[in-house]
């Protein structure tokens, strides 16, 4: 786990849900369980390797909302709903520790990642998604990697995590 002065966070993606453990200083631990997962991506927006640019908009919906997406709006919005309640619970932490079924940083090439790195692979993501020939040579082709990196991004995004510590299973 992560330390951060009183707490320590661990986010563990899974296949069908994730898990986040807040440790206080006192030792209590609490935990929450988020539907949304990996594979609850694979095959659900995510059909093709690279996913299409519609698919990564309507993982992003399901990520933030865990409903069905009908519009390319309303992706973002999907993992906002799942994340954002979250936030009263989980205080921001610099350093974010991050279990994940899919080997994140061998195929990124770094355990330690910034929120401004993950921003940029998501970029590439988004550029290899809509046709990029150079984004598509730098990053792995397969949805689940793309739904790591999208909840990942998300994560970050939204509970103010300044980085990521990739640690494998």
């Amino acid at each position: 786990m992560t330390k951060t002065g009183s707490s320590t966070l661990l986010l563990s993606l899974g296949d069908r849900e994730s898990r986040v453990r807040l440790t206080g200083e006192d030792g209590v631990s609490r935990e929450f369980v988020l539907a949304l997962g990996l594979d609850a991506m694979t095959p659900g927006p995510f059909r093709r390797d690279p996913p299409t640019p519609l698919e990564l908009e309507q993982a992003i919906l399901v990520a933030e909302e865990l409903l069905t997406p009908l519009e390319l709006e309303q992706a973002i919005m999907v993992v906002e709903d799942v994340l954002m309640p979250l936030a009263a619970h989980v205080p921001p932490h610099p350093l974010v520790e991050l279990h994940s079924p899919v080997p994140l940083a061998e195929r990124l090439g770094s355990h330690e990642l910034s929120r401004e790195s993950i921003e940029r692979l998501f970029g590439q993501l988004v550029a290899m998604v809509e046709g990029d020939p150079l984004a598509s040579a730098q990053l792995p082709r397969d949805r689940r990697f793309a739904a790591a990196l999208l909840i990942l991004r998300e994560w970050m995004h939204h509970l103010d995590a300044g980085s990521v510590a990739l640690v494998d299973q």
